[in-house]
């Protein structure tokens, strides 16, 4: 069984510099080895898409809207060039390991009509997906498929044997402290300053692990979050809902999950009282501390903001007295704690209560113009993805934690060093798999893109 696909760094380099190349051309083609081992050495890339021939074309339509308006969604390669290519890698003696493919408006994730192409053809390989839904920031992941699930499998790329070593920064909470206080002080407009969002979420990160949330507390009200409670009432008390405390069936069964990556085994979770934001955080209301953002027609104001790290995302919720909400905030919000796939009780339905590909036209849509779910919340399914709190791990839902969950450190983090953050619901570009209630997606906490904004969640009062 495959644990870690290992990729060299200069054949990495390579792969994403080509998919570059291509964007917005579509890439299909096999990752090669020369060894027995899964690891590659080298790839190859088809030419000729033959998907909207007379033969493909039915098939690809038959997924839905998007493989409709999308003419570059999907990839057949002609039986001629199959057979050439085949002969190729014979003659290199070379064998393939890995079918890889592009993205270009969904998030590097594996999806239904990747699901049946794979097995269909390749039930020996592993597959990498990149994307370029941000062509300045490639994505790219693999995963194992076998016959009755699919996995996503950690991608180890060495750095250059030439490089300089990465010396792990042992800081004293002491230091940690005094970092806080600096970059956490308000400007004269009395606004945080967005450039140093990374450095601030990682100094309360490791203060988090050595002090007590009191004198972290303490800390932001001397800067980042002083005058909160103000700017709480005036711009954002006015959209929250309150969710009272409540039990539900987190995740899938294994019956449901298939191809979904993490989201079984089903537990039951338990939430304590919270409030959550009515709609995502808009241009309007990012605009308050990041001026930039304003457009000047008010429907962009009426937009979610898009284009925001994690980061960014959670510094400006503890500056507004907020946070971003849990996973399972977020999951329990999103449906209402209902055992369906969606707020409603079929995917027929759905257009009625989100942006998504089979009527978003690949445009964000302004918030709260669709219907709301039984929770009085806009905009969960579709439109923009959304930022979570947590750190991602694919076997959190393993872990047994059942009462207000939050992953602080699972396999988001290296070396005390976040890598990925949760994602959730979808945006105007998903599949309605995609918008999935239980569906789990995942970002690098410093990766931003055009469809990909959040909400304010907070404690209750």
């Amino acid at each position: 069984m495959i644990e870690t696909i290992v990729f060299p760094r200069a054949l990495y380099d390579r792969l994403v510099s080509t998919t570059r190349r291509r964007y917005p051309r579509k890439v299909f083609g096999y990752l090669l080895s020369r060894s027995e081992a899964h690891e590659p050495s080298d790839f190859i890339l088809f030419e000729e898409n033959i998907r909207n021939s007379d033969i493909w074309q039915p098939e690809f339509h038959s997924y839905g809207d998007y493989f409709v308006d999308h003419a570059d969604a999907g990839f057949v390669a002609t039986p001629q060039e199959s057979w050439r290519v085949q002969k190729e890698i014979w003659s290199r003696g070379l064998h393939e390991v890995g079918v890889l493919h592009s993205h270009q408006r969904h998030p590097a994730n594996f999806s239904r009509i990747d699901w049946d192409m794979h097995r269909q053809r390749f039930s020996d390989l592993w597959h990498l997906i990149i994307s370029l839904r941000n062509p300045q920031l490639p994505q790219v992941r693999a995963f194992a498929v076998a016959s009755d699930s699919v996995r996503e499998l950690p991608l180890h790329v060495p750095r250059e044997r030439d490089g300089p070593a990465r010396r792990r920064t042992v800081t004293t909470s002491d230091a940690a402290k005094a970092r806080l206080r600096e970059l956490g002080r308000l400007n004269s407009a009395g606004c945080p300053d967005l450039n140093y969002a990374d450095d601030i979420m990682l100094a309360i990160d490791a203060l988090q692990n050595s002090i007590g949330q009191e004198v972290i507390d303490e800390i932001l009200s001397d800067g980042l979050r002083r005058g909160s409670a103000e700017r709480y009432q005036e711009h954002i008390a006015p959209f929250m809902v309150p969710i009272e405390r409540s039990r539900f069936e987190m995740g899938s069964g294994q019956d449901n999950a298939s191809h979904f990556c993490g989201e079984s085994p089903l537990h039951c979770c338990e939430l304590s009282d919270f409030q959550i934001m009515r709609v995502p955080v808009t241009n309007e209301l990012f605009g308050l501390v990041e001026t930039g953002r304003l457009n000047p027609t008010r429907l962009e104001h009426g937009m979610p903001v898009v284009n925001v790290t994690w980061s960014e995302s959670a510094l400006f919720a503890l500056w507004m007295g907020c946070r971003l909400p849990t996973e399972a905030e977020w999951e329990f919000c999103c449906g209402a704690g209902a055992p369906t796939e969606w707020c409603c009780e079929s995917e027929w339905q759905l257009r009625q209560y989100a942006w998504y590909s089979a009527n978003a036209r690949d445009q964000i849509q302004a918030v709260a113009t669709r219907k709301p779910n039984k929770l009085g919340l806009f905009d969960m399914h579709g439109n923009v993805w959304e930022w979570c709190q947590d750190d991602y791990d694919q076997d959190f839902y393993c872990h047994g934690l059942s009462v207000d969950p939050l992953n602080r450190g699972g396999a988001g983090t290296r070396d005390g060093v976040r890598k990925d953050k949760v994602v959730r619901g979808g945006s105007m570009n998903a599949l309605a798999e995609m918008c999935r209630t239980r569906y789990r997606f995942h970002e690098h906490f410093q990766f931003k893109a055009a469809d990909l904004g959040f909400r304010l969640a907070r404690y209750k009062d």
